[in-house]
């Protein structure tokens, strides 16, 4: 999972009772949209990838999309739309590129059904590639990429509702932070060419893959709260920070590592027994902790970060700790 502080707006501390706080919490966490045009501007960034043929953990797919009975008019207009994004996007990463990212959240204010466009906030050659490109995706493609996306909200709407408010209480609480005030807006899209298939932005705004194998069942509940967690974690960066620079360590991504491990270690506490025992959390199901450093981080956590997790010790010790018992 990626991400990428985009604005300076920040949640707010926490200050007195925490976890009473988000269980009262009426507003809901999330906002999810299946967005034709966010879902559109998704794919033509994973069809132009793809075309390059070049190997990417971005890709969700080896086969570009393709219809029979495809017109020779849809043909060239579809290729053109995908030639476009090619010259323009093919080198950039959604989570770190300004122009992609302001894109997409722009995309994000249109009407989910995609029946006209606002070109307000859209450069002036981009607006006619999508208007072109529209028809064509809706007439083979978006009913079958809308279902999945539906298909994947429903499929997480009873988890939600029966655990939602007391796992965001435990990850606010872990964090020292508040979950932002307004619902978390969720586009959920077919492809989401990212690595991870899904990544998170401020404004608060996830793009999250609803047809990626890792992003189903518990596991793409997991990685919702995971990606949520982005949006709250300054707090917990900022002292890492402080800590990395007064011991005079390299701490490169042990920030994120901390988001992972604490989503998944909540999450196992929360679940049924049953499902407890079967439960294998995201990181260690695609190796996320067996690459570069993170099975150095990996060892602080389970020791140091446990330890305040637990209620053992406290989160500035937590801190101080992992910071210090760093290779």
């Amino acid at each position: 999972m990626t991400f990428l502080l985009v604005t300076p707006a920040r949640a707010l501390p926490i200050q007195g009772p925490r976890r009473s706080l988000a269980l009262d919490r009426t507003v809901p966490l999330f906002q999810f949209h299946s967005d034709f045009w966010v879902n559109l501007h998704q794919v033509l960034l994973h069809e132009a990838l793809l075309r390059a043929a070049k190997a990417d953990r971005r890709l969700q797919s080896t086969d570009l999309l393709s219809a029979t009975q495809m017109s020779k008019r849809d043909e060239a207009d579809w290729n053109a739309a995908i030639d476009f994004y090619a010259a323009h996007f093919e080198t950039g990463r959604e989570v770190f590129d300004h122009d992609l990212i302001r894109i997409n959240d722009e995309l994000a204010e249109q009407q989910d059904d995609g029946t006209r466009l606002d070109g307000t906030g859209l450069s002036s050659d981009l607006v006619p590639v999508l208007q072109t490109a529209a028809p064509v995706y809706r007439k083979y493609w978006w009913p079958t990429h809308n279902q999945s996306n539906q298909n994947w909200i429903t499929s997480q709407s009873s988890r939600l509702r029966d655990l939602g408010l007391k796992l965001s209480a435990a990850i606010t609480e872990d964090l020292q932070q508040h979950w932002p005030v307004a619902p978390i807006r969720v586009d959920i899209c077919f492809y989401v060419p990212e690595i991870g298939h899904a990544y998170t932005t401020l404004p608060p705004h996830t793009t999250f893959s609803s047809s990626a194998p890792t992003l189903q069942g518990l596991s793409g509940f997991e990685v919702l709260f995971h990606e949520a967690s982005h949006t709250f974690a300054d707090t917990m960066t900022d002292a890492l920070s402080a800590q990395c620079g007064a011991q005079k360590k390299e701490c490169r991504d042990l920030w994120h590592a901390v988001l992972f491990y604490t989503s998944e270690v909540e999450l196992r506490r929360l679940l049924p027994e049953t499902e407890r025992a079967a439960f294998t959390p995201y990181a260690d199901q695609n190796g996320v902790y067996t690459r570069g450093d993170w099975p150095k981080y990996r060892r602080v956590l389970e020791t140091d970060w446990q330890a305040y997790l637990d209620g053992k010790t406290s989160f500035q010790t937590a801190i101080h700790e992992m910071v210090a018992h760093l290779p």
